[in-house]
């Protein structure tokens, strides 16, 4: 029994460690959409594919440590390790910091396409307003050609 339990123990806490490592590939993807210099008013379908695939993670990595626990539950206090108690902490911590870290990624996100969108509001508001006052624009113009003749004389 303890055999089992332990080659079952390896094979799970192996596919929670592949899996946690499939995490941390996709996060570096994902955080590179809100570093993206032009970005979309809308999020992209790879966007999307890779915050799915994140959730997608940790639902399934959620799913190996509540077997992990179990298994370890149903350990005897002998066999029970502490090594065991510790790796299981280890992922449960690496789980809620990966969670949180979604958190703060998608609210990048949506900060930097806020941002976008203000300064594409902006602009257009200006070029509107320059559109229907040419009169505006044209002094706005001399003004900043007299900018650049007193800066080149002085």
């Amino acid at each position: 029994m303890a055999t089992s339990t332990g080659n079952g123990w390896a094979q799970l806490r192996q596919q929670t460690r592949s899996l946690e490592s499939q995490t941390d590939t996709l996060f570096h993807t994902y955080s590179r959409f809100a570093s993206t210099p032009n970005i979309s008013p809308k999020p992209t379908e790879e966007e999307t594919k890779t915050e799915s695939q994140i959730q997608e993670l940790l639902e399934k990595r959620e799913s190996l440590i509540t077997q992990l626990t179990r298994l370890l539950d149903s350990e005897s206090l002998l066999t029970a390790s502490a090594l065991k108690q510790s790796n299981l902490t280890l992922h449960r911590t690496h789980l809620h910091e990966h969670r949180q870290t979604l958190t703060r990624l998608r609210s990048q996100l949506s900060e930097s396409r806020a941002k976008a969108n203000l300064l594409s509001t902006v602009r257009s508001d200006i070029s509107a307003y320059r559109a229907s006052n040419p009169e505006s624009a044209e002094a706005d113009y001399m003004l900043d050609e007299r900018g650049r003749i007193d800066r080149s004389h002085g």
